[in-house]
């Protein structure tokens, strides 16, 4: 049996110690009284390690494990695999499984930690040194946030994820390019409208513009302003026209502040863990294909911690004009 944990080297009552202890009153005949007086401890610790001295031999005064033999309220192990599976899988944290599964987050944080996956180092992105300023418009479509995303393409029959680095038949991304993702998320309900192209042209985006509106007017929401970065297709006057045909007020972060955009770079985060580099796709169709699924997902399924864990269908649903109600 092997130490429970390491011992100060002065310590009276090591192994060794117990071992001259338990001596005294087996070989040497020393009453338990006498003993204790002797060691400068309690009869009842005598007692104790002469017990086990003769139960176990030397094994038995070598320390043992505080652990109970029995764990009656410890989480279930079929709860314990769902939520290492959950964190694999969608790369949530503790208090987001711990919504979803019905645990405390300090639980689901101990399981993770005892499975090693208690961190999520990669991806993370550095933290600003100011306060964080958060902020949640009143009533949907008040506040549409736009951005682009812009990803490597796929080559047919997977990439280096698949075929390992250095494969010149698979790995390289010559002649496949970019594929840029416009995509639309309203502040108060983070409902999104998202696509797919080949390009970050003015015309593309105008043309995603307008087919984001409509998505929005047919769940019953006005976008009375939308907010951009500076790109240059948001810049053109393509776009500002486009705005302005559906009566939309054109507002733009800050140079170097995305803080101000954050909404949609939080979004552009959750595209990459939890679609993009989830797991390897053998092309671009593939991965276009699961990106649908993905948008149904987070729409209706995927809960948020900043809506109170709803989900952006049930936040939106809550916030209906009383016309649409």
């Amino acid at each position: 049996m092997a130490h429970a944990r390491r011992q100060h080297p002065n310590a009276p009552l090591t192994p060794e110690g117990r071992r001259r202890m338990v001596d005294c009153v087996i070989t040497q005949g020393w009453t338990i009284e006498s003993t204790a007086d002797r060691f400068q401890i309690d009869a009842k610790t005598v007692r104790k390690w002469r017990d086990r001295y003769l139960a176990e031999g030397e094994a038995g005064l070598l320390d043992r494990s505080s652990r109970p033999h029995s764990s009656p309220n410890r989480t279930p192990r079929a709860t314990r695999r769902r939520v290492v599976r959950m964190r694999c899988k969608r790369r949530w944290g503790a208090d987001h499984i711990g919504h979803e599964l019905g645990l405390a987050a300090s639980t689901v944080q101990a399981i993770l930690n005892a499975e090693g996956l208690g961190r999520l180092d990669r991806g993370d992105r550095a933290t600003d040194v100011e306060p964080v300023r958060r902020y949640q418009r009143d009533r949907p479509g008040e506040l549409i946030h736009v951005d682009v995303k812009k990803i490597a393409g796929i080559p047919t029959g997977g990439g280096w994820k698949i075929h390992g680095r250095g494969n010149d038949a698979h790995g390289g991304h010559a002649g496949i390019g970019y594929r840029y993702i416009h995509s639309a998320i309203d502040d108060r309900t983070r409902l999104v409208y998202s696509e797919i192209h080949n390009d970050e042209q003015a015309v593309t985006a105008v043309g995603f513009w307008h087919r984001a509106v409509a998505f929005y007017a047919t769940a019953g929401i006005v976008c009375e302003r939308v907010i951009t970065d500076n790109g240059s297709c948001y810049r053109s006057g393509l776009w500002h026209r486009a705005c302005a045909q559906t009566g939309t007020t054109v507002k733009k972060t800050r140079p170097r502040r995305p803080q101000t955009n954050g909404k949609i770079e939080r979004f552009h985060r959750i595209l990459l863990e939890e679609w993009a580099y989830i797991r390897p796709w053998h092309s671009d169709g593939q991965r276009h294909r699961a990106y649908a699924r993905f948008i149904h997902f987070y729409n209706h399924h995927r809960s948020h911690g900043a809506l109170g864990w709803a989900t952006p269908v049930a936040t939106f649903r809550d916030n209906l004009p009383a016309e649409h109600s």
